[in-house]
């Protein structure tokens, strides 16, 4: 088994003291491939990522933010190890959701500053949900060949990780939370391309009747995406007219 950890960054300093420091600490082989999008080469995650792994050798990936810190020692071996126990065709990550609780299962920490804790909420090597956050995500190699990240749907820095847990779905596969022990700097934020591209993975993935994400939990109907989004832009426009 040999494990690439791929990284899409942007801010080099992010990268190299949150992502880059704690991974030097795991008692565990890797190889790294950082992508660097500092320049602003690559207009999206999917597209980015499909050559970071063309740029890989290992047989497991690891997908990571710039602003994730990995806790302990220990902790990329497991996940990788599960990754490997699995079969081709699922996804893991380390925080999902699954229908109809709104609970996020994941160990995982989050904030401006890092939280040492080694929460132990979930202590199971694996839990089963609809879909995994894009923070620290991983697969088989053989499953990227499969399919690979969709650069036509996905074409901003949204929902492609979401897109891979649909189509495992949607083609008898399933998607896991390993709930190792992170750290993310970032909570993430929602932004029109994220609307927009959930629309259309509504549209893509209307066989199934809900699409249940860490960030947003919707029905797959089109008179409901189309509301949610509507009602979105206007609570927008109406936030900006109260600050001016």
């Amino acid at each position: 088994m040999k494990v690439s950890v791929i990284c899409v960054y942007n801010n080099k300093k992010q990268y190299n003291e949150q992502l880059l420091c704690s991974l030097n600490n795991q008692d565990f082989d890797y190889e790294m491939i950082g992508v660097d999008n500092t320049d602003k080469r690559f207009s999206s995650a999917a597209s980015a990522l499909n050559y970071g792994v063309e740029q890989a050798s290992g047989d497991i990936l690891v997908f990571a933010h710039q602003d994730i810190t990995v806790k302990g020692t220990d902790e990329l071996r497991i996940f990788a190890e599960t990754i490997d126990s699995l079969d081709t065709g699922n996804i893991i990550g380390t925080q999902g959701a699954k229908y109809p609780s709104k609970e996020h299962i994941t160990n995982l920490t989050s904030g401006d500053c890092l939280d040492n804790s080694m929460k132990c909420v979930y202590p199971d090597r694996f839990y089963e949900v609809d879909c995994v956050d894009e923070g620290f995500f991983g697969m088989k190699r053989k499953t990227w060949k499969c399919h690979k990240f969709d650069e036509v749907l996905c074409d901003n820095w949204h929902l492609y990780c979401v897109e891979l847990c649909l189509y495992a779905r949607t083609h008898n596969k399933k998607v896991y939370v390993c709930p190792i022990q992170i750290h993310h700097y970032s909570k993430g934020h929602i932004s029109i391309s994220y609307m927009n591209g959930l629309k259309m993975l509504c549209h893509k993935y209307r066989s199934l009747k809900h699409i249940w994400t860490t960030c947003y939990k919707v029905k797959t109907a089109s008179w409901y995406i189309n509301l949610l989004v509507f009602a979105w832009v206007m609570n927008r426009k109406i936030k900006r007219q109260s600050l001016t």
